[in-house]
């Protein structure tokens, strides 16, 4: 049975362990912040506690309570508030990183709440390390993902696309995206295209190129997106 100086003691580390998290996320202008964080561990950990007591107070003939039933239902029903926190935009998806945190700080509240102590620490530190350090380190090792979209008007004979597509080519860049369209009567066609890299110097390069272009009458540089 869990006393009720423990059940403070675990709901006040539940509170700290949340709020670690959600400092960090704060600083992150992530939408899942600090009350958000924690909210979800003191709940979760608070599901736990009553789980626990519940298989006591109520115990079947011939032995103890399922003290995971009730907390079971945490980790199922946590993913409606990550898939809340998952944000779809053409091509870019983000939210990912933010969904996982908050189906992990619900898992410690469940390990506070059970009375893991040293485990829902050693978590909770991990996953700060994870999202302040590691994501320094991973954007300075790893370049992020730039998806850039470009418009195209090109006046005259229809533009030869092998070679608009060899500017791409040769710089080893993917293009995602490529259509176009050719107006008979003003002799004037529309190129719209999309295509992804990891350097900011390559972008430059290629919109040097595209400048080149005979015939360019009118080019637009859409807002590239990170991914």
């Amino acid at each position: 049975m869990i006393s009720e100086m423990d059940i403070a003691i675990r709901l006040g580390v539940a509170f700290l362990l949340g709020a670690i998290i959600g400092v960090e996320r704060e600083m992150d202008n992530q939408p899942a912040g600090l009350r958000t964080n924690i909210i979800i561990v003191m709940g979760a950990a608070l599901a736990m506690i009553l789980s626990v007591s519940l298989s006591y107070y109520y115990q079947p003939a011939g032995g103890m309570g399922d003290p995971a039933r009730l907390a079971a239902q945490v980790i199922s029903g946590v993913g409606f508030l990550g898939a809340g926190a998952i944000l779809h935009a053409g091509v870019n998806i983000r939210g990912l990183t933010t969904a996982a945190t908050i189906w992990t700080m619900a898992v410690v509240g469940l390990a506070v709440g059970a009375g893991f102590f040293s485990a829902a620490v050693i978590v909770t530190v991990a996953l700060f390390i994870v999202l302040s350090v590691l994501n320094k380190l991973e954007n300075k090792l790893f370049h992020p993902k730039m998806i850039a979209p470009i418009t195209i008007w090109i006046k005259g004979e229809k533009p030869d696309m092998v070679a608009l597509r060899s500017i791409f080519d040769q710089k080893h860049v993917q293009l995602i995206y490529l259509s176009y369209e050719y107006d008979f009567e003003d002799m004037d066609t529309k190129v719209s295209l999309q295509f992804s890299c990891k350097r900011a110097k390559l972008i430059d390069e290629i919109q040097n190129k595209i400048y080149q272009i005979p015939g360019l009458r009118k080019v637009h540089f859409g807002k590239g997106a990170q991914i």
